[in-house]
């Protein structure tokens, strides 16, 4: 493997949980703050709970694929779970918008990463 697969791989694969992570780091600090409304509240946590899932999903799909398929050809648990993670992933991007400060940033970083994951995934398969 080069150092460009290696950065590929990386970003394609690293950035989704970090920026989730971060988001929900974000939110344990100042999450229960008085002074945003509880609307923003409600969609930020919904967000980081769908964007959540989505990562376990595709995380799944992937592993799934590489551990127990020997053939090219995707088995239908894969693709079962990319689809319903990235149909996750699309539900989660207007909510990631109605977050705050920097928890936005993270969600919206989080979102188009998912959205780059589950294109990688849907071109392989």
């Amino acid at each position: 493997m080069n150092w460009t697969e290696w950065v590929v791989d990386l970003t394609v694969l690293g950035v989704p949980p970090l920026s989730c992570l971060w988001a929900w780091w974000l939110w344990a600090q100042n999450g229960q703050n008085r002074t945003i409304p509880k609307w923003s509240q409600a969609a930020t946590v919904i967000d980081l709970v769908t964007f959540t899932i989505s990562i376990g999903l595709g995380g799944f799909a992937l592993i799934y694929w590489r551990d127990f398929s020997g053939s090219p050809v995707p088995p239908e648990l894969t693709r079962v779970m990319t689809l319903l993670g990235f149909a996750l992933a699309v539900f989660g991007i207007p909510f990631s918008v109605m977050a705050k400060s920097w928890n936005r940033v993270a969600q919206v970083v989080c979102s188009v990463a998912l959205l780059g994951f589950y294109f990688g995934m849907f071109a392989a398969i």
